[in-house]
């Protein structure tokens, strides 16, 4: 057969078969709308929050398949095969379970934050409520340009295998999955994408089987003990060593930035089906990779790699390879045909996952009360942006390393926020401490690269400057001293801010909050999202609120003015935490009616560790510079009443219903 006709074929089965998913998702989402109330709300009458987060609604199982197939990749043929023959067995070893690791942690750590943050449906959302709308912002862009990267990537991998390995075009391929996952993406949004992961990630793994089995009885080439004249590469090494410490990291980083894992978090229908699925998923993952990474060292183990000659991106391929004399191995037969297809497939499944994050990215900070309309149009906005920079053979896999150290520069402040989110929490480790600890941790990071270059390479002046900030974000081969100095310099900022902010209040000393300046600047609130629901640009007017117990002050609404929306009376959003909706304010009126278990929050302390009024004190963190003190009974008294109010118009709506 000619390589013509086995480049049609390969187009062809490729095509074919992601056409078929695509299809299968908008029937599946079509008759799942028929049949469910919660899907018919998505599909027909427009419900934006389900379209994004299919809140509570996915069995342990989909999130399982869900959390698998939105991990993997394209990548997962280039990346891993191409780092085991650098990094060696160790590095192989490592790369895989930071992979999978990181799904399991996003499980339980999510778990918690949906128990102590329950209105949050985006990591957005989590961030605005525990820190403030500036952290939100910042998180937001850092979730925005990892995920933007990760796109990149994937398009411009699987165009590269096709242009590599099949000897093709690839830009027809990249338009392809563009289109046919945007398609179904608009049509049903996270619904879809995780009806598709369910198929493709089954698909996937038994294409992978067929490949191990048919390794197993197919390979013959000669293993030299102790990995041969490749000892250097495959055995231990310096970058296998590093690798322990800077994969985990960067992965573990990753993960955290991705709107697309968050989604899954929400849509568990319960705590034991995240859990399993986290298992599960994780599981799936760390055998995954490891078999990509194994495939690509055995290659290079019995001598079917030449590392002068040969694209890293086709290691993997190179394992198939009958006739290495005749150089680089091509898509010319059928084991060729099935990982092609199920490179495509995971590609595919990657693509709509990135797609719906990043609509609930922008949706969650951006238009959180437009309608589906415009989460629609964001989707097709996404799709076309990042598939036309694709078509444009930017060296994105360089920019890998960027997105990742600014990953490591803020994801350990995210954690501890979450994790210690109870009353004294809020009072020690707040906004301002957040925003400079991440800022600093990345002048340490630059700062770190620039004294490397100028001691080991004895480059100095600005000179030194520009290759020590090049080595640090765009250059460094992931040596594990860089992200150990991003991740924990961002931990000790974070709490020598805290710490100093802390003490100040302890000693009467007022500043105002590096929000509270930034909101001078004209148009900074509405980009933070740190307006009034009802859309206007005033605040409700505050107080300062001084704790018996010489703690924090905490900032209440005094505004009786009320917001109106579907006949129901509700309480005016704290100054705050304006930027959230009214679940997030009065314990929520709808999602808290079908989920009573959610409705209780923990007190300590005689504070509430959950809205309805920022925990940020005002000495620090407060936008009014100035306010009234109250006594700690009048808040309390205050707060229940607005509770009681709440409740009440709760009652006479169920009753009118």
């Amino acid at each position: 057969m000619t390589a013509t006709s086995w480049v049609v074929i390969n187009y062809s089965v490729v095509v074919g078969v992601q056409v078929l998913f695509a299809v299968y998702a908008l029937l599946y989402t079509r008759l799942l709308a028929r049949r469910s109330a919660r899907e018919t709300a998505v599909v027909e009458t427009g419900d934006v929050q389900g379209f994004i987060t299919a809140k509570h609604s996915q069995s342990c199982w989909r999130i399982a398949w869900s959390f698998f197939a939105g991990s993997i990749g394209a990548w997962c043929t280039t990346t891993p095969p191409a780092y085991s023959t650098t990094a060696g067995w160790i590095g192989m070893t490592s790369y895989a379970l930071s992979s999978g690791i990181p799904v399991l942690g996003i499980a339980f750590f999510g778990q918690v934050v949906q128990e102590k943050f329950p209105s949050a449906s985006s990591l957005g959302d989590f961030i605005a409520t525990r820190y403030g709308p500036t952290a939100r912002l910042l998180v937001v862009l850092v979730v925005f340009l990892n995920m933007t990267v990760f796109m990149l990537a994937e398009f411009t991998t699987i165009g590269s295998l096709f242009e590599d390995f099949v000897g093709t075009l690839k830009f027809p391929v990249i338009i392809v999955v563009c289109v046919l996952t945007t398609i179904y993406t608009v049509y049903g949004g996270l619904l879809a994408s995780i009806a598709t992961d369910v198929v493709q990630g089954v698909f996937s793994l038994l294409l992978l089987l067929f490949v191990c089995l048919y390794l197993a009885v197919t390979f013959r080439r000669p293993l030299p003990a102790d990995f041969g004249e490749h000892r250097d590469r495959l055995g231990v090494n310096e970058s296998g060593y590093s690798s322990l410490l800077a994969m985990p990291i960067s992965l573990t980083a990753a993960t955290v930035f991705n709107e697309g894992m968050w989604q899954r978090v929400w849509a568990a229908e319960s705590k034991q089906a995240l859990h399993i699925g986290g298992v599960l998923g994780s599981v799936g993952v760390v055998v995954t990779v490891f078999l990509y990474g194994f495939f690509g060292f055995l290659a290079a183990w019995g001598g079917l790699v030449d590392f002068e000659t040969t694209n890293p991106n086709l290691y993997l391929f190179q394992v198939f390879n009958r006739r290495p004399e005749e150089g680089a191995a091509r898509a010319d037969n059928v084991i060729s045909l099935v990982v092609l297809v199920m490179a495509a497939t995971m590609n595919e499944s990657a693509i709509d996952s990135l797609q719906n994050g990043m609509t609930a990215t922008v949706v969650s900070q951006f238009l959180r009360h437009r309608g589906i309309f415009w989460a629609r149009v964001c989707v097709v906005v996404i799709s076309a942006s990042v598939g036309g920079l694709a078509l444009l053979d930017l060296r994105v896999l360089e920019v890998f390393l960027i997105a990742n150290m600014l990953g490591a520069c803020w994801f350990l402040p995210v954690v501890i926020g979450g994790f210690w989110s109870g009353p004294k929490g809020r009072e020690v480790v707040t906004e301002t401490p957040f925003v400079l600890s991440g800022s600093c941790a990345m002048l340490s990071l630059t700062a770190y690269g620039v004294a490397k270059v100028w001691t080991t390479e004895g480059v100095t002046g600005w000179k030194a400057i520009q290759e020590g900030a090049s080595l640090a974000w765009y250059k460094n081969p992931y040596l594990w001293d860089f992200f150990f100095v991003a991740s924990t310099s961002s931990v000790v900022f974070l709490f020598f801010f805290s710490a100093c902010a802390y003490v100040f209040r302890l000693m009467g000393v007022r500043a105002v909050g590096l929000h509270c300046l930034l909101c001078n600047i004209p148009g900074y609130k509405a980009l933070t999202g740190d307006l009034p629901e009802t859309g206007g640009p005033q605040e409700p007017s505050l107080v300062s609120v001084a704790p018996s117990d010489g703690g924090t002050p905490i900032r209440e609404s005094t505004s009786s003015k009320a917001l109106q929306e579907g006949g129901q009376s509700v309480a005016p959003p704290a100054a705050g935490v304006s930027l959230l909706d009214r679940e997030g304010l009065v314990g929520g009126l709808q999602d808290r009616e079908e989920e009573p278990e959610e409705a209780a929050t923990a007190t300590e302390g005689g504070v509430s560790s959950e809205v309805p009024f920022s925990p940020q004190g005002v000495d620090l963190q407060g936008r009014d510079g100035s306010g009234d003190v109250m006594d700690e009974t009048d808040v309390v008294e205050k707060r229940d009443s607005q509770h009681e109010e709440v409740n009440r118009d709760k009652k006479t709506t169920k009753e009118k219903t």
